[in-house]
């Protein structure tokens, strides 16, 4: 599931949380309830936050732990008498509403597993800016999200945009994406595409001939990855094949990388008899 999504979702059941008070004050319920809410937000604060308490005994020996504990539940009591007193606000305005003592705690408890399933707290720390060191799974992900939305652009291209056009919005993400985060991203664009994707397609079939790709990406085979992209077309087969051929003048080492001439024969016969089937259709 996206970061994204999952902040929302955590924000939205954190709401059930501040909606517990705020409905108790509206059912006119007295301010002996109170104690019960705090206990609720200290006990979200400690799933959902668990950076902000000690971990063990030892922990609370160490420098202003105690402060910084009182202070958190400080806090967590003033949020909850102002909601409810903002609650009895509105309760006074309305004419009597009766609402169960249950409904505002249950929803207030709900939001504690809830607020933990959206979101692990590595996560909301890292979003909240709490780490400053990303957590290695997540800059994973967060890497391929921003890929995916960088090559966005190249699904949407017509299927006869130029080569040159396709070289140039390449050169251009390179300062931001890594080869291989770039053709990553590519293909999972390809393969969840409606249509063709021909310009992807072929941008992916000229990065991953690149030189750059093959000082960077040695053993990915990114040039068979291209080979696997262009399947039965062409013209896209034609393109594949001038390319390599550049890319093993440049760089004879890269051949490992490279599908093998008789592969490249096959791919081309393939595409030569699909072609002549669908014209004899066509007719």
């Amino acid at each position: 599931m996206p970061l994204g999504l999952q902040l929302r979702l955590s924000l939205l059941f954190t709401a059930f949380l501040y909606l517990g008070p705020l409905f108790a004050g509206v059912g006119r319920h007295p301010w002996p309830v109170v104690p019960a809410f705090v206990a609720l937000f200290l006990l979200w604060t400690m799933v959902v936050r668990p950076a902000q308490w000690p971990r063990d005994r030892a922990g609370w020996r160490g420098p202003g732990v105690v402060v910084r504990v009182a202070a958190t539940a400080a806090m967590q009591t003033f949020l909850v008498v102002l909601l409810h007193a903002i609650g009895r606000g509105i309760g006074s305005f309305l004419p009597d509403v009766t609402i169960p003592l249950s409904l505002p705690l249950a929803l207030a408890l709900v939001s504690i597993p809830l607020s933990r399933l959206a979101l692990d707290p590595e996560r909301l720390a890292f979003a909240r800016g709490y780490l400053e060191e990303v957590p290695k799974e997540l800059a994973v992900e967060l890497e391929g999200q921003r890929a995916d939305r960088l090559v966005a652009p190249f699904l949407r291209l017509p299927d006869d945009t130029g080569e040159v056009e396709l070289m140039r919005r390449l050169v251009a993400l390179a300062p931001s994406l890594t080869s291989a985060a770039l053709l990553d991203a590519l293909d999972r664009g390809i393969e969840a595409a409606d249509g063709p994707a021909r310009a992807a397609r072929r941008a992916l079939i000229l990065q991953a001939t690149s030189v750059a790709t093959a000082d960077t990406c040695q053993g990915r085979a990114e040039p068979m990855r291209a080979l696997r992209v262009a399947a039965d077309d062409r013209g896209l087969l034609h393109l594949l094949t001038l390319r390599l051929r550049d890319l093993l003048e440049q760089r004879p080492q890269a051949e490992g990388d490279c599908p093998s001439i008789p592969d490249l024969r096959a791919a081309a016969s393939r595409a030569t008899v699909l072609d002549r089937i669908g014209r004899r259709r066509a007719a």
